[in-house]
């Protein structure tokens, strides 16, 4: 399960540079009007959008990756040195 977790968050890392490279590139091509300038705006608040939900779900993968981790570690037995 926790490899599984760890291969989506990998896929979503690579989706988020993709698109985030996309982004940029968008941001930086030239507008000849009015329309052209609402246009891209408009893409770009979608990108921005696109780039906060991949965000929100590679943070939730990382925080359940965790707690199934330190599932494992309490199932395992495991005695803290410092105890």
């Amino acid at each position: 399960m926790i490899k599984q977790i760890e291969r989506q968050i990998r896929e979503l890392q690579k989706e988020l540079s993709e698109v985030r490279k996309g982004r940029d590139t968008t941001r930086l091509q030239p507008c000849g009007g009015d329309v052209e300038i609402r246009k891209k705006n408009e893409l770009l608040d979608e990108l921005d959008k696109r780039i906060e939900s991949l965000n929100d779900k590679i943070r939730e993968l990382e925080k359940k990756r965790r707690e199934l981790m330190s599932e494992s570690l309490k199932k395992a037995g495991y005695e803290s040195p410092f105890t």
